[in-house]
């Protein structure tokens, strides 16, 4: 037995015998495959005094995927509020680029729609199921955080997965947005997807804060994220994230229906998830 097993296996003892444990180092977890999409990394924290109902935070990291740097941003957090932290890691070998990651693997490069199975979007409920079951935990709904490509999941993730058990979530400095808007196509807007019209009023509606940093204003460096529709959108993220919320809440006045986002400018934060974080928590669990 290698000794990462051996670190993950004492790490799973541990918790099952004694129920709450602290996070060794290095992070531990999983290896997600009970889907049918690729193979998909999963951090998992839960600090002492959590019980069956401790609140679980999925957390979405940015195109870095640099899972383990964004885990470790949440960890403080974690132990001062006692929530549990599971960090997605769906690695760049297999998830390559900004349509399987930032956009959930919705649509491949060319706008052909993928089956639901192997959206990304779907593993992130089978990811919490699996870590309630593997872990003993009780909880019925999870609060969502993502950061820049893990912003623009987040917003994404809230339209087209309606029924997903969410409390709240945040969309911090998306890379590059949805909008609501059906002549412009998916990942930019909503053309091309199977969204009914309740299911956009629900979208709308949803308990989905967009978190900003006032100096984010650098371009973004992607493909997408840089390529012309992104910068149809706005220069940079500050400004393309306020698109966002301008046109959602305009989208639902003009549906007559109920308009549930927030908008948060953090003033003196740029790109960063380190510094946006703080911020999100004191929404995520406040």
């Amino acid at each position: 037995m290698t000794q990462a097993r051996v670190g993950i296996w004492a790490c799973t003892f541990f918790f099952c015998c004694c129920y709450a444990v602290d996070q060794v180092s290095p992070p531990w977890g999983f290896v997600f495959t009970e889907w049918e999409g690729d193979p998909v990394d999963v951090i998992v924290y839960i600090p002492t005094g959590a019980d069956k109902k401790t609140d679980i935070l999925m957390v979405v990291p940015g195109a870095s995927r640099d899972t383990q740097r964004f885990h470790a941003s949440w960890l403080s957090f974690a132990k001062e509020d006692t929530f549990v932290v599971v960090t997605i890691g769906a690695s760049k070998k297999y998830f390559t680029d900004e349509y399987s990651y930032n956009a959930g693997n919705v649509v491949d490069p060319q706008g052909n729609l993928n089956k639901k199975e192997i959206w990304l979007f779907s593993a992130v409920e089978k990811i919490f199921n699996n870590v309630k079951t593997r872990y003993d935990l009780q909880t019925e709904r999870f609060h969502l955080f993502g950061h820049s490509a893990g912003g623009g999941f987040v917003h994404r993730y809230m339209l087209l997965m309606p029924r997903a058990p969410v409390v709240k979530a945040v969309a911090a400095n998306p890379a590059f947005v949805t909008l609501p808007n059906k002549k412009e196509a998916y990942p930019f807007g909503l053309g091309g997807l199977p969204t009914k019209h309740a299911v956009i009023n629900e979208w709308l509606g949803k308990d989905l804060a967009i978190f900003l940093g006032g100096d984010d204003t650098g371009p973004r460096t992607k493909p997408l994220s840089n390529g012309p529709r992104a910068r149809k959108q706005g220069p940079n993220c500050l400004s393309r994230g306020k698109k966002l919320y301008k046109q959602a809440k305009e989208e639902a006045a003009k549906r007559k229906t109920n308009f549930g986002w927030s908008l948060s400018i953090v003033s003196g934060v740029g790109h960063d998830n380190r510094l946006i974080a703080p911020h999100a928590r004191k929404f995520l669990f406040n």
